[in-house]
């Protein structure tokens, strides 16, 4: 991702292939902000902090615009058919603001923690960390599982641009 966690797709790149990798990098800094919370409440590296308060809301709201701007419309497109496809969407779109407000709120601690304030409280700052990353977790989950795979179940059954320059 770049600077500003904005997904920018490479000519011809698959808008699913971006998504995984972004899911990779959501998921991997999960992994930040579990041994975050893990840490709590003696051994906390601020620098972590720090990093993780950085990520995090650019990563998200990066991500979750490439979905909404790019993904969404090519899957309600592609999936047209099905008519449970736009309520799954809206609810992902639904839990998009709710994460985002989420994060907003733990870049805040993880500020302060990162910023040595003695002020915060470490117990509610470990339940919002874990509350978090398990609610990212399971995001990705589900679109990984019902919705990304069936959109690849999909794309497998359309023609490829070879197949219509063979005679």
């Amino acid at each position: 991702m770049t600077d500003d966690a904005t997904i920018r797709l490479a000519h011809g790149e698959d808008p699913i292939a971006a998504l995984r990798k972004a899911h990779k990098e959501q998921l991997l800094l999960c992994d930040r902000l579990e041994e975050i919370a893990d840490s709590l409440p003696g051994g906390i590296n601020r620098q972590k902090c720090i990093y993780a308060a950085r990520a995090l809301g650019p990563m998200i709201r990066g991500v979750h615009r490439f979905e909404e701007d790019v993904v969404f419309p090519m899957i309600a497109e592609r999936l047209k058919g099905d008519s449970k496809i736009e309520a799954t969407l809206n609810r992902l779109r639904f839990e998009h603001c709710e994460d985002e407000c989420f994060a907003e709120e733990l870049i805040e601690a993880l500020h302060a923690m990162g910023a040595g304030n003695a002020d915060i409280n470490v117990e509610a700052t470990g339940y919002m960390l874990r509350g978090f990353f398990e609610a990212m977790r399971r995001h990705i989950a589900f679109e990984s599982e019902h919705l990304l795979a069936q959109e690849e179940l999909t794309a497998a059954d359309r023609p490829k641009d070879d197949d219509h320059h063979q005679p």
